[in-house]
């Protein structure tokens, strides 16, 4: 399991508010919630005696209850209804909207693998180019003591001539 500062910090000072919002945004770091961590992460709360979870849906009711079809918008607005009503019921509406919009099929999961590679990629381009740059400058900069030094020579050459 993932180490998270901001739920230690929620379970040390038993502030509920705090382990909702943090907990809410870990729904983002694996939004088709397939890991468990999300539900790993609520035990360890109520394994310390917090009680976090309420007991119902208050308010608007869940996404998914209302629609079969969902986008980013849905998912985001999924998790601030959790944040602000942390019950299962809004739970399982994150996870059917996330599965929905993000589960890893081979298509996506290749094209994804394939992003990260070209993103790689382009850190080591943008690397190999500031280093040359940097070498560059460095070139330069042993350059010209040796040329103010040969222009100094050939002044002194020149006024000797003339004396």
């Amino acid at each position: 399991m993932q180490r998270y500062d901001a739920i230690e910090r929620g379970i040390q000072t038993r502030d509920v508010a705090a382990l909702k919002e943090a907990i809410g945004n870990i729904c983002y770091t694996c939004r088709d919630l397939s890991d468990g961590e999300l539900e790993r992460i609520i035990e360890d709360v109520r394994s310390e005696g917090i009680k976090l979870l309420d007991d119902g849906i208050v308010g608007k009711p869940t996404i998914s209850s209302q629609k079969s079809t969902f986008t980013d918008d849905d998912f985001s607005r999924a998790v601030f209804e959790l944040k602000r009503n942390f019950c299962r019921e809004r739970i399982e509406d994150v996870k059917i909207i996330g599965e929905s919009l993000y589960k890893s099929n081979p298509i996506k999961q290749e094209r994804k693998e394939l992003d990260t590679e070209i993103k790689k990629a382009s850190s080591r381009v943008e690397d190999n180019r500031q280093k040359k740059s940097q070498s560059h400058q460095t070139k330069k900069n042993n350059l010209m003591p040796i040329v103010l030094v040969a222009v100094v020579i050939i002044l002194i050459l020149l006024v000797l001539r003339f004396v």
